[in-house]
């Protein structure tokens, strides 16, 4: 052996590699112990012990879908939007970020644990509120952050917690079966202790364009609850993980299909003449025909309903009285 810091000599080194080359050294002699290697792989996230957080990102799009479609209905305007990718961070830092006022609802959501908070833009109520009763639309809430929350406010966030609820539910349904409900309000992010503020949420946020304008809405699910049904993330085994594939598949399809915009056309009636009559058409003409019995109702050009014309409050409207559609 050299005597430098138990380096080997270049004659010894030459020995041991004759020896591994021949097999004459034992490659298996060394220390040894009875602790075995777990195998990890690192791109796998459904190997870890959290979440597959990006599983959760279809869900959210069926959500916002889903969440489109009613609160058109409810503010009766055009809703667009976008579902940003999920976020993991501090409770207390996702608290810290709020600015008041905000509508912040306690809500659980079983079989999760714990609580859960869904938050909804003030601007967005003003918007329900300028829809059902008129007004000008509220573009920014008070500067000074203070604001009380009126009991037509109040129902209003219902409506729209109700809605998003409902979207909620549709959407995690090919993964997990869940209930909603709301167990408490507050407009001060400040008052609200569902979590400690080092445990770790989930954030999904909805961006909404409404009246040229984005609002936004947010749900903030407990980490520890979502790991309680890591499992649901994981696809099935065998053959019926195509059927589940191809069923979630269809049902994405259908929400996205289902908030397609159509342009639907009613046609009083529809008059016959030649290219000499109508060159020689002028102002204050009057043109004479017989007034069919119903209107039709055409569908990106295509006639579906037959409907009397009318009006609904303040605005025209037609009833549907028959479809003209062939039987299957």
């Amino acid at each position: 052996m050299s005597d430098k810091e138990n380096v080997l000599s270049l004659e010894e080194l030459d020995a041991l590699a004759k020896g591994m080359n021949d097999d004459s050294i034992d490659l298996a002699m060394g220390l040894t112990t009875p602790v075995s290697a777990i195998k990890h792989d690192l791109i796998n996230e459904e190997s870890s012990k959290g979440i597959n957080t990006s599983a959760i990102n279809p869900i959210n799009d069926r959500i916002l879908l889903g969440f489109k479609r009613r609160l058109s209905s409810v503010i009766r305007v055009p809703v667009n939007g976008v579902a940003d990718a999920v976020k993991i961070q501090t409770y207390g830092d996702y608290i810290a970020g709020l600015k008041a006022p905000q509508a912040i609802n306690i809500i659980r959501v079983r079989p999760l644990h714990g609580e859960s908070l869904l938050v909804i833009d003030p601007g967005l109520i003003a918007e329900c509120f300028a829809s059902f009763f008129g007004g000008e639309r509220i573009s920014e809430g008070p500067e000074d952050g203070q604001k009380v929350f009126t009991k037509t406010e109040l129902s209003l966030n219902n409506i729209l917690m109700k809605a998003i609820f409902g979207a909620l539910q549709d959407a995690w349904a090919p993964i997990h079966s869940l209930t909603c409900a709301g167990v408490g309000f507050t407009s001060d992010p400040g008052k609200t202790k569902t979590m400690k503020r080092d445990e770790l949420v989930l954030v999904s946020r909805f961006e909404l364009l409404v009246s040229q304008t984005t609002r936004m809405v947010e749900i903030v699910y407990p980490y520890y609850a979502l790991k309680s049904i890591r499992s649901s993330f994981l696809r099935p085994p065998s053959e019926t993980s195509k059927d589940d594939l191809a069923e979630r598949w269809s049902a994405n399809l259908e929400a996205a299909v289902m908030d397609s915009e159509l342009e639907i056309t009613v046609r009083l009636a529809q008059i016959s003449t030649t290219l000499k009559e109508f060159e020689s058409l002028r102002q204050d003409d009057i043109i004479y025909f017989a007034k069919p019995h119903f209107a039709k109702v055409h569908v990106e050009n295509i006639p579906a309903f037959e409907g009397n014309v009318g009006t609904q409050r303040s605005n025209m409207a037609v009833q549907l009285v028959a479809s003209l559609a062939r039987p299957k």
